[in-house]
Formats: structure tokens, sequence, C-alpha cells
């Protein structure tokens, strides 16, 4: 029998996540309701992700930042497409900063 489970990340900013999912070509839709038919969870989340081979969703936590949850039976495919995220996330974090703090990006490869 399948689990519900819960990924604490370090992801704060819904933009980012959304410009990594979309660098990613990943596909997911804004606020819609998340159900796991096992556990009986369901809820409103802002972001639901259908990744090959899993589906899962973003909610935010009390302390601000956004956590995954999904299947266990589906977590392979959810980690390794939350690796991705977080890698893209981190990109486009580091990006915002530095055009923040009034440096430019030149060239990139």
């Amino acid at each position: 029998m399948s689990k519900f489970v819960r990924i604490q990340t370090e992801l704060r900013e819904l933009a980012l996540i959304k410009r990594a999912l979309d660098d990613l070509t990943l596909s997911y839709q804004k606020n819609q309701r998340y159900t796991h038919v096992w556990s009986g969870f369901t809820g409103q989340v802002p972001l639901v992700v259908q990744a090959k081979g899993a589906k899962f969703a973003f909610r935010a936590t009390d302390e601000g930042v956004y956590e995954a949850i999904g299947d266990d039976m589906q977590m392979a495919a959810v980690k390794t497409n939350l690796n991705a995220i977080q890698q893209r996330y981190a990109y486009h974090k580091v990006v915002d900063e530095v055009e923040a703090a009034g440096f430019a990006l030149v060239e990139e490869q």
C-alpha cells in the first residue's frame, strides 16, 4: 500500500519554482486540489506537477518554504525531478540576486 510523503526543501519563492518547471518543460497546474487516495489527504495547493513517472505537488509550510508532497511509490521519480527543479531554482535565484546587486549577465555557457 502506498503512503503519503512530504519532502522538505529550501524553496521559498513560488515564481522561481515556476520558472524552474518551465525550464525543465515539466507540466504543472496552478491552484489545484491535490488528493492522495490511499491516505485520504486532500487539499488546495499552489502547484501540482505532472512529470514522467510521477505526480506530486508543492505546498507552503508554516516556515515559509515549499515542500513536495506525493506518493511513496513514485518517490524515485519525484526525487529525480526535485533535484533538477532545485538546481534550476538555484540558478534563477543567483541570477536575480546578481541583477538586484547591480551586475549584468554578460555571457553564459
